[in-house]
């Protein structure tokens, strides 16, 4: 929905969807590795393929001490942690549990532009980041219900016996 507007957004999507499940995949099998290590190392093949591509998508280098700052926030906060999390989650979740949760990122960053950096949203981008949304919670929602289920009490005949009336 995002990217019918614009077909190279959808390349992109698919280029990136493809490249997670691969990350995923891929780290299901690793065993042994010191994750920190394997995550800075596949930090570092993106960054050495994506250099190619700065000559033609650079600009002028920003100055400012608060764009640096903000973008070290935002390539620790959402991109190494969230990794980082995931090679660990990907000893107890299924591949697909993961990945789906990996869904949730966008949706922050969508909210966090809309509500701290007041972008314009689309009624095309609400309902396109909502299907995420409800995708993500569908997708978990056995977890959810497993998670109720166990706190609810059982009951059995034995209590029903003891009760009066």
């Amino acid at each position: 929905m995002l990217s019918y507007a614009n077909i190279m957004d959808m390349v992109y999507g698919i280029v990136i969807g493809f490249s997670y499940a691969a990350y995923l995949v891929s780290q299901r099998k690793n065993v042994g590795f010191d994750k920190f290590i394997l995550l800075t190392f596949h930090i570092s093949l993106s960054a050495l393929l994506l250099l190619p591509f700065y000559p033609a998508y650079s600009g002028p280098v920003p100055a400012e001490t608060l764009f640096w700052l903000l973008i070290e926030v935002i390539a620790v906060g959402f991109t190494v942690i969230p990794l980082f999390l995931n090679l660990y989650a990907l000893k107890g979740l299924n591949s697909s549990t993961v990945g789906m949760l990996l869904n949730i990122n966008p949706i922050i960053g969508f909210i966090i532009a809309a509500l701290v950096f007041h972008e314009p949203i689309s009624p095309l981008q609400m309902a396109a980041y909502s299907i995420i949304f409800i995708s993500v919670v569908v997708f978990n929602a056995h977890y959810l219900l497993k998670r109720k289920q166990k706190h609810l009490p059982d009951r059995d005949n034995s209590d029903l016996a003891k009760e009066p009336g």
